[in-house]
């Protein structure tokens, strides 16, 4: 893992320099050589709080997060902008109009600043997506499922973060609360010295909190442990099994597909509602098959940042949004949380809700 942090501070340290070239064309206050030095000293807190989260007080830790993780993401826009300041600079050269790099280095520099700043925001507001399914199934009355992933508690969101998540879970009065992974964002000490889990042991629903295991939760080795912490706090979880959650509802999850069992058997309950879920989307044409009603997984943020949505859908048959697959409900959510970078300029981040009813 550090490895791969390596090697994203090094692509940090490059794009940091080459932008830094590009912006102090049109921007004066750059022209020194000495302000070089934010420019890399920004990576390096992004990279620091990634990896080192217990070597500084959290505060500072927490500081350094948003820090790295804005800058990493003024890096992106700025890096994908840098196209249209060489067209400026080839067309200024060979038109012999020198203002057009500068001016284009100005206009780029304020637009990127801008669209990280709105990016931050929406990343901070999440929405309630609400969706309703009909069935034929001997189902007593209403229900309704609350469907939250990819929380991601760690370097950038802690306890504040999970007692606001759990009272906007509350308010909709959920039957049944389920979470798609990605509880933690990879350092499980560091998460349960700060407590932010414990906030978990608030969630009210009818017929209790259940969850599956995300990438990030298993990559280190800890998920043992987060699900024996996570149990205590009444979060029950469904690796590759059934979970009769009461009795016209079965649950199957799923372990994580990248480090579980990608051979797992699962099926429905015969005269059961059957709920599917997983993290990441790579079952929901079986799922269908196999006679499934509804289905919900994370994992992709719908690209989190634009147009990143461009790579997502070609890698998943659904990588955002709600479709109806040979009669099942498929629901794949953007996540209420994200990683690393603190900007959402593709979907909302959000918390689903479904409505289950019986059919006219």
């Amino acid at each position: 893992m550090k490895s791969f942090f390596v090697t994203l501070l090094l692509v940090g340290l490059g794009g940091s320099t080459a932008i830094w070239a590009m912006y102090r064309a049109g921007l004066s206050f750059l022209r020194s050589w000495w302000t070089l030095v934010p420019f890399w000293v920004l990576p390096l807190c992004f990279v620091f709080s990634n990896v080192y989260l217990n070597a500084v007080p959290r505060p500072l830790l927490r500081f350094l997060a948003w820090a790295g993780g804005l800058w990493m993401g003024f890096l992106y826009y700025s890096v994908l902008g840098m196209a249209l300041f060489l067209v400026a600079f080839l067309v200024g050269k060979l038109g012999h109009w020198p203002f057009l790099a500068p001016r284009a280095a100005q206009v780029l520099f304020a637009g990127t600043v801008l669209l990280v700043a709105v990016g931050c925001w929406q990343a901070l507001h999440p929405v309630v997506r609400k969706l309703e399914y009909a069935t034929d199934k001997n189902i007593p009355g209403p229900y309704r499922i609350v469907f939250v992933s990819d929380l991601h508690f760690g370097g950038l969101f802690g306890t504040s973060y999970g007692e606001t998540l759990v009272r906007r879970i509350n308010e909709q009065n959920p039957d049944l609360i389920l979470l798609g992974g990605d509880m933690v964002d990879g350092d499980l000490l560091f998460v349960l010295q700060e407590g932010s889990l414990g906030t978990f042991r608030k969630l009210r629903s009818t017929d209790g909190v259940y969850a599956v295991f995300g990438n990030h939760d298993k990559r280190l080795g800890s998920g043992a442990v987060e699900r024996e912490f996570l149990e205590e706090k009444g979060v029950r979880f469904a690796v590759d099994e059934n979970r009769m959650v009461n009795p016209w509802l079965n649950l199957t999850g799923m372990d994580d597909y990248l480090f579980g069992n990608r051979r797992a058997d699962y099926h429905p309950e015969p005269g059961k509602f059957n709920v599917f879920m997983e993290h990441e989307p790579r079952r929901i044409p079986e799922a269908a098959g196999k006679g499934y009603n509804l289905y919900f997984a994370g994992h992709t943020h719908a690209g989190q940042m634009a147009p990143n949505r461009l790579i997502t859908r070609k890698m998943y048959l659904l990588d955002y949004g709600s479709e109806m697959v040979e009669g099942m409900l498929a629901t794949v959510s953007s996540g209420y949380g994200l990683w690393g970078v603190p900007v959402r300029t593709g979907p909302k981040p959000e918390i689903v809700v479904v409505d289950i009813k019986k059919a006219d």
